[in-house]
């Protein structure tokens, strides 16, 4: 084993700590400006162009390299300014950016850059299928999803050639990375763009069947990460890059972590038994811990043990439960009918949860149906083979158009999905899938269907969009978490766009299973508490937060108040939304029902120039009595 063949890559947010990290034996070291990153909250961290050039030079000095997290999410109006900070990147040498946004992709194609493309750990590669697509793109490395386990790791670098690097100590999220979006819907402050408010660190309580429990907790505090006994074993699994997370973290506590990790990487590099010096720099680390350790997913389920469930341990942050507004009739304002011009919604897609509600949703007209491989416990909604060969009989008579919807989230042990997906009796009647990810396009480009893109994959902006459109998806959702303004400028350049205006808003994925979590069970997954009881979370202000399960045992956790955009449909129509979604995938058939009716009239007045809405959100309102939300687009 070659200290050549493997790198120590450390953080840094001040230039003490630059110097600190280099100085303990990191090979590398990933730094921010003060506007194009993930760490965005405080301001006396980060770097002016003029520190990041000084930063590379004293780097590249040493022989050591220099990686810049452009790992925004960005807006039409941001694309300009990150096209003149790529170029000055590459001007002092950086070594590579870290980039989350595909709109970085052709942008550095544009400017004709050759600076190293590393796809940030917020694009969710989790599969080799996903890493072989980044691999394909031109990316010379991917940051593993901090979800897999090592045989999902070792399986991805055996089936690849790209670089990979996976975050072997630190703080570490609770939900999927790349796909929590509860801090844009409470506060429109948005995870994906450096600004979270970190609702996943407050305590809550956990209601049963409608009964509350009596204390609350830490359910979704994550242990942080400590992978220092295994680094061996990553190494054998392909590992070349062991990052460090702590961006935020002072030199006398990242200088310590990094000279225990090097120092572990040398003897190993010199062959040693890694047991004669595990535990003692271990218990180095241990005592200047943050919060307690855990290896997170790298051997089993993510389960109690690695939650912080006590919060004593807990660093303060300065954010708190807030009231969450809902709907109103004084939300509804009549607009002027002016603003349509020749703009109107061509097309209705709804999302349902059972095959009497397929037939609804066909019979008052749909234009398109969209059916979710999996279920969804305790409404056990969703769809499996047969009933979708089912459904997609009753559909051959209508001209309603079927779509596919793959799970959110794909990873490498999800992927036999596929293999069960070639079963389809009737897959000559289906019209095509919508994905998440980059593996399922992959994969379910050799169908020959279309393929569109859901708000998985984070669209906001044109140029992402348009990369999309080259890679084959036809039609994209852009992400929910857009206000007006940015949706707005993102029609302008590209309307081939979808867009959901009712239903519920998931907030949080993640592995870790709450119910089984809150009772204490041991055993293995599918414990089949999910299937009979419903479970939520309340917060400190008693604000209910609905659990759902899937049948691979994630949660997903979901904003208290569901999205309601009908009072603002003439709005959205003029500024070029053509393509609206309804998920109805929890309503009963009559609930479906009446929604549908009422969308349907809507997008029939707007079409036809006279506009009286009003009633249709009133009978909203009163479907909804739990809470309507115009959440983020709309902020009420």
């Amino acid at each position: 084993m070659s200290h050549k063949e493997v790198e120590l890559l450390a953080p840094a947010g001040k230039w003490e700590v630059v110097k600190a990290v280099a100085e303990a034996g990191a090979d590398a070291v990933y730094v921010g400006s003060k506007k194009f990153n993930m760490r965005l909250l405080m301001a006396d961290f980060n770097f002016t162009d003029n520190e990041l050039s000084d930063i590379a030079k004293y780097l590249h000095d040493q022989g050591k390299k220099m990686y810049v997290t452009v790992n925004n999410l960005y807006y039409e109006n941001e694309l300009t300014e990150i096209k003149d900070h790529l170029l000055f990147l590459q001007e002092i040498g950086a070594d590579a950016v870290i980039i989350q946004d595909v709109a970085l992709i052709p942008l550095c194609e544009e400017l004709g850059l050759d600076i190293p493309l590393h796809a940030s750990v917020q694009m969710g590669v989790g599969s080799s299928e996903s890493a072989r697509f980044m691999q394909n793109l031109g990316f010379s490395r991917v940051i593993l999803s901090k979800n897999l386990s090592l045989q999902e790791i070792k399986k991805i670098s055996q089936e690849t050639s790209i670089g990979i690097e996976f975050f072997v100590h630190g703080d570490i999220c609770i939900s999927h990375t790349g796909q929590c979006y509860m801090s844009s819907f409470i506060a429109g402050e948005s995870g994906n763009r450096g600004r979270c408010i970190k609702p996943c660190r407050w305590p809550y309580y956990v209601e049963k069947n409608g009964q509350k429990g009596a204390e609350k907790l830490y359910y979704l505090a994550h242990k942080d990460l400590c992978l220092y006994p295994y680094l061996k074993k990553l190494i054998e699994a392909g590992v070349l890059s062991f990052k460090i997370e702590g961006r935020m973290r002072s030199a006398d506590y990242l200088s310590h972590l990094v000279r225990i990790y090097r120092q572990a990487l040398d003897k190993l590099e010199a062959s040693c038994d890694e047991e004669e010096f595990d535990k003692k720099e271990y218990e180095k680390l241990y005592e200047k811990r943050v919060r307690d350790f855990t290896v997170g997913s790298l051997f089993k389920r993510l389960d109690i043990e690695s939650i912080g469930i006590t919060g004593e341990r807990e660093p303060f942050f300065p954010t708190a439960p807030r009231i969450l507004k809902k709907l109103n009739e004084d939300n509804y304002v009549d607009e002027d009918i002016k603003i349509l011009a020749e703009c109107s919604i061509e097309e209705i897609s709804v999302k349902v949860g059972s095959l009497s509600a397929f037939e609804i949703a066909l019979n008052i007209g749909a234009d398109n149906l969209i059916v979710e491989y999996g279920h969804l416990f305790p409404d056990d909604c969703g769809w499996k083979n047969e009933n979708i060969d089912e459904a997609l009989s009753l559909a051959r008579s209508h001209t309603s158009r079927v779509f596919l919807e793959l799970p959110r989230i794909m990873t490498e042990q999800d992927l036999s999905i596929f293999e069960e997906l070639l079963e389809l009796k009737n897959m000559p009647f289906l019209d095509g899938f919508i994905v998440h990810d980059w593996g399922s396009l992959r994969l379910l480009q050799k169908t020959g269907k279309e393929i569109r893109g859901g708000w998985g994959f984070n669209i906001c902006n044109h140029k992402a969009a348009e990369f999309l459109n080259k890679m084959g998806i036809k039609r994209i959702y852009a992400s929910q978490e857009l206000n007006f303004s940015n949706l707005s400028l993102l029609l302008k350049e590209n309307n081939n766009i979808e867009f959901m205006v009712q239903g519920p808003l998931c907030g949080m994925i993640t592995d870790f299973c709450v119910p089984k979590g809150e009772s204490k069970i041991k055993s293995e997954l599918k414990c089949g508490l999910c299937y009979h009881n419903t479970y939520a979370f309340y917060d400190e202000i008693g604000q209910k937060y609905p659990i759902k399960t899937d049948d691979r045992c994630r949660n997903y956790i979901f904003y208290p108040h569901e999205l309601c955009l009908f009072p603002y449909l003439p709005r959205l129509a003029a500024a070029g939304l053509k393509y609206i979604r309804i998920d109805g995938q929890f309503y009963d058939d009559e609930k479906l029902s009446k929604v549908l009716r009422i969308y349907k009239d809507a997008v029939y007045q707007i079409k036809n120039g006279v506009l009286n809405l009003k009633p249709g959100f009133m009978k909203l309102l009163e479907l909804f009595p739990q809470g309507l939300t115009s959440h983020p687009l709309f902020l009420i």
